[in-house]
C-alpha cells in the first residue's frame, strides 16, 4: 500500500508533462486544482459511506495544488481553488452526497490508485 501514494503523486504530476491534448500550461494548472477539489470532496464527503485512503488523497490534492501554483503564481492558484472547490461542493450538493462518492468511486475502482478501500 505504501508505494501507491507515490504513483499517486506522478499521476497527478503527468498532467503537466503529457497532456492528451494541446493545453497551455494554464489550462493544465486549472485541471490539477480541479483534481485537487474532487480529492479534496472525497475527503470531506466520502469517508461518511465508504473507507477511503484518505492519506493518498490528501496527497494527490496537495502535489495537484503545489504544482498549480508553480505554474499560476500562489494569489491566482488560491483563488481558482477556491472558485473551484466551491464548484465542486456545490456539485456534491446538487447530485446528492452519497451519490456523488458512489460515482467517484465507480470512476476511481479501475486505476492503479485505489482511494476507496471498498
Amino acid at each position: 500500500m505504501r508505494h501507491r501514494a507515490p504513483v499517486a503523486v506522478a499521476v497527478a504530476v503527468s498532467v503537466l508533462a503529457a497532456p492528451v491534448r494541446a493545453q497551455t500550461q494554464e489550462e493544465q494548472a486549472l485541471a490539477l486544482l480541479r483534481a485537487s477539489s474532487a480529492q479534496s470532496a472525497i475527503i470531506t464527503f466520502c469517508g461518511k459511506h465508504y473507507a477511503i485512503d484518505g492519506t493518498t488523497a490528501l496527497r494527490i490534492s496537495q502535489t495537484a495544488r503545489d504544482v498549480a501554483t508553480k505554474v499560476l503564481g500562489t494569489d491566482r492558484a488560491n483563488a481558482a481553488f477556491k472558485d473551484e472547490l466551491a464548484r465542486r461542493y456545490a456539485e456534491v450538493k446538487e447530485v446528492g452526497e452519497q451519490q456523488w462518492c458512489t460515482d467517484q468511486r465507480e470512476e476511481l475502482s479501475e486505476g492503479e490508485v485505489r482511494i476507496f478501500k471498498n
